[in-house]
């Protein structure tokens, strides 16, 4: 599917997130700002789907920095947690904007919330970033669900057709060295690896989901030539090929659900 025009609501809080990023010095900026333009279409097109699934409860924001997307939920109304690695790294708008985010290694430990504490998790361009055991960080995130809490995965799609082109220039989806890179640069691991659609179907629901809505969708505002003809290129083939899956699933059952503990 094409990305729809942003809602106001969304629009606005996009805005106010914009703001506090300029408000930093030139050296907090660069990070925001880089990730604003490459995702601020995006960030509206996710708070429009939680809008769209309108819960009734505290929302998860499952690694937040750089925290855009926490903000942009706070500032639509909703009570939200961000859970981080270090969130330190974005302390500034962090303060700015007085959100709560709560430093967590998802891989490695147990997220420090009560039992169906949230009506929704996001996990949003953070799943093909796990590198030790996305597993858990399913299971935790079923386990912090109230029933029918909703889940919204956004991730790379391994199947697009940027990266079936790179496989066929003999080119990783990713450069290894420049992505493993991003540990010391960033703070986090850049993208381990891409999913196709069934892989995270399966992940989804061997975790204890219900799978409500799977669907692709690629950005059509970026005003580049090459990012022109590559829209009009999904234009014309099947939307498995577009560059984002886009997922939203259900909680379901109230039981011990899949019960994972951290690795050793």
């Amino acid at each position: 599917m094409r990305r729809r025009a942003a809602s106001a609501r969304a629009t606005q809080a996009l805005q106010t997130v914009q703001d506090a990023v300029f408000a930093q010095t030139d050296a907090a900026r660069e990070w925001h700002r880089s990730n604003l333009v490459i995702h601020g279409l995006r960030y509206c097109a996710d708070l429009d789907l939680v809008n769209g699934l309108a819960p009734e409860g505290p929302l998860l924001d499952i690694g937040a920095a750089p925290c855009h997307m926490t903000a942009m939920l706070q500032h639509a109304g909703y009570p939200v947690v961000g859970l981080d690695l270090a969130p330190q790294r974005v302390g500034p708008l962090i303060r700015t904007l007085g959100l709560d985010v709560r430093a967590c290694d998802v891989e490695r430990e147990t997220m420090p919330f009560a039992d169906g504490h949230f009506a929704g998790a996001l996990l949003c361009e953070t799943f093909e970033h796990l590198r030790v055991d996305p597993a858990l960080v399913l299971s935790e995130t079923w386990r912090v669900l109230a029933p029918d809490g909703f889940l919204l995965l956004t991730t790379p799609n391994v199947y697009s057709l940027p990266s079936l082109a790179r496989f066929l220039l003999g080119r990783s989806v990713a450069d290894p060295l420049s992505e493993f890179g991003k540990l010391r640069a960033l703070g986090h691991m850049g993208h381990v690896r891409e999913y196709s659609a069934r892989e995270v179907r399966r992940f989804v629901e061997a975790s204890g989901f219900a799978i409500e809505r799977l669907d692709f969708r690629y950005d059509r505002a970026n005003p580049s030539r090459r990012k022109r003809i590559l829209n009009l290129a999904y234009h014309c083939v099947p939307r498995r090929f577009h560059r984002d899956i886009v997922l939203v699933a259900r909680k379901i059952g109230s039981g011990a659900g899949p019960g994972l503990a951290p690795l050793p």
